[in-house]
């Protein structure tokens, strides 16, 4: 149970090649060999990587394989044509810390390469020192998956998303005052309406933040992977991601 992420009270259906690097991570079936159950998200970001998060990952033997650009996981027929393959290698960031979530990001590398089309090829790094040094807050990124609609629910089979405003620093950390293990700084952002009501939720987690390119449609760059918060779009707690900025040596380390 990945309880700890946020759900997405009023997600949105999102129609077919809309995110095309939206991943969904499969894990094997305690009850039935065959089966398998999509628990968390990912974003490709190169012909055979995934990041997602560090706690998707971690301890998780039963995490096999990665389905990617899906539409609705329970529907062949709904006009998509998602890429599948077993995972290769899993690096989680050798400083995660479970109890904490610092430093929640993880690649995983597939054992084919990804057939690049319109439909199916990765998002965009912020690489660049514009995309890098660039400021969020106050900025309206989306967030997809097929994660809970509400805390606690059922999830969806349908590819949801949302957009939300990413919050100041000061304004996070005023949210998980209380929380004991809960660490604010420069390796997280969080985004979410004060008011609630829209957020990621469970089985989103490892999903990207995606921020739109300033100068060109449909580029979007990964400037968050989906972490933490407090049950599901609930008012006063905007959810937590890991900042993908703060992460891009380790990421592109294992880009081989």
């Amino acid at each position: 149970m990945f309880i700890v992420v946020k759900s997405s009270a009023n997600k949105f259906p999102r129609s077919s090649s809309a995110w095309p690097w939206l991943t969904t991570l499969g894990y094997t079936h305690p009850r039935d060999p065959s089966g398998t159950r999509w628990l968390c998200g990912g974003v490709l970001i190169s012909r055979r990587h995934v990041l997602t998060a560090g706690h998707c990952v971690h301890g998780r033997n039963d995490l096999y394989k990665v389905r990617i650009g899906d539409l609705d996981l329970n529907n062949d027929n709904d006009g998509a044509f998602p890429f599948e393959d077993f995972i290769e290698r899993r690096v989680i960031h050798p400083q995660y810390n479970p109890t904490t979530y610092t430093n929640d990001i993880a690649v995983l590398k597939t054992t084919r390469d990804v057939p690049f089309s319109l439909d199916l090829h990765p998002i965009c790094l912020p690489v660049d020192d514009f995309h890098r040094n660039k400021r969020l807050e106050n900025t309206y990124p989306f967030v997809a998956g097929w994660g809970s609609v509400y805390f606690r629910g059922p999830t969806s089979s349908h590819l949801m998303q949302i957009q939300i405003p990413v919050r100041t620093e000061e304004e996070c950390k005023t949210a998980f005052q209380n929380f004991k293990t809960t660490v604010i700084d420069n390796r997280v952002l969080c985004a979410g309406y004060a008011r609630g009501g829209k957020d990621a939720c469970q089985g989103d987690s490892g999903g990207p933040l995606m921020s739109p390119s300033s100068k060109y449609t449909y580029i979007y760059y990964v400037t968050g992977i989906v972490s933490y918060g407090f049950k599901c779009a609930e008012p006063g707690f905007p959810g937590v991601y890991t900042r993908v900025t703060s992460f891009l040596d380790f990421i592109t380390s294992q880009l081989v």
